[in-house]
């Protein structure tokens, strides 16, 4: 799934921000402290991960002085090419993601919310008996099909892009197959490779044993032969002494 809209409500110093994400490639532009993290953890606490090192999703309600924070996201919801849709059972071509930060007990917590079509945070405030818990929101996800590409390029640090100038070719491999999930598949062929070369070798040790046996049952074949002419001659030697 692909986002198409997200909405802060009461975020930071946002009172209310609707965001328009329906393109391929969006660019977020700003000098410090215009915002660009600020709009990013957004997007980070709305699919349900942690918000960049120096900061928090309570920081960011704190800031509005309100009692409550909303982060809505609407996302798509076609079908793939087997004709599933990512958040079956739901079957709208559009999914409203929620997440809710009230204070409960004294501390901060969120609740997270899929509801079929475009819904509204008016709408969404009515119902408090279809909240998620977090564990199983990141598993709907997931099950939706959160690649763990997103997770790790959402999961960069501000700063970090930088330091992927400094990785050699071969770390910057590893985490290009990292991103993409496909290390694991790079790990077990590495690993393949190692259990084959050792395989190889243990083949060309036992090669060399077997042509030591072969030369050993050789030479045995040679003292076999030479003890049977022997016991010939002995009893050739007998025969002419009876004679």
């Amino acid at each position: 799934f692909r986002f198409t809209a997200l909405e802060l409500v009461h975020w930071d110093y946002w009172e209310r921000v609707m965001l328009p994400l329906d393109e391929s490639i969006i660019t977020i532009v700003g000098p410090n402290g215009s915002g660009k993290t600020t709009l990013l953890d957004a997007m980070r606490t709305v699919l349900a991960l942690n918000t960049s090192r120096k900061r928090s999703y309570p920081t960011y309600v704190q800031h509005s002085n309100r009692p409550y924070a909303w982060l809505r996201a609407v996302v798509t919801n076609q079908r793939d090419h087997r004709g599933r849709r990512p958040f079956f059972p739901v079957t709208t071509d559009q999914v409203t993601l929620a997440c809710r930060i009230m204070r409960r007990s004294g501390e901060w917590q969120r609740q997270y919310r899929i509801e079929p079509g475009h819904v509204g945070v008016e709408e969404l405030s009515t119902q408090e008996d279809r909240f998620l818990g977090v564990q199983e929101y990141r598993h709907r996800l997931t099950a939706g099909g959160l690649s763990q590409a997103v997770l790790r390029v959402l999961s960069l640090e501000q700063g970090a892009t930088d330091k992927l100038c400094e990785l050699s070719p071969r770390d910057l491999l590893d985490l290009v197959y990292d991103v993409f999930g496909d290390k694991e598949t790079l790990d077990e062929y590495q690993r393949a490779r190692v259990n084959q070369l050792e395989a190889a070798q243990e083949l060309q040790a036992l090669a060399l044993q077997v042509d030591r046996l072969e030369s050993q049952v050789t030479a045995l074949s040679n003292r076999v032969a030479l003890f049977q002419r022997y016991q010939n001659l002995l009893a050739a030697q007998k025969a002419l002494e009876t004679v």
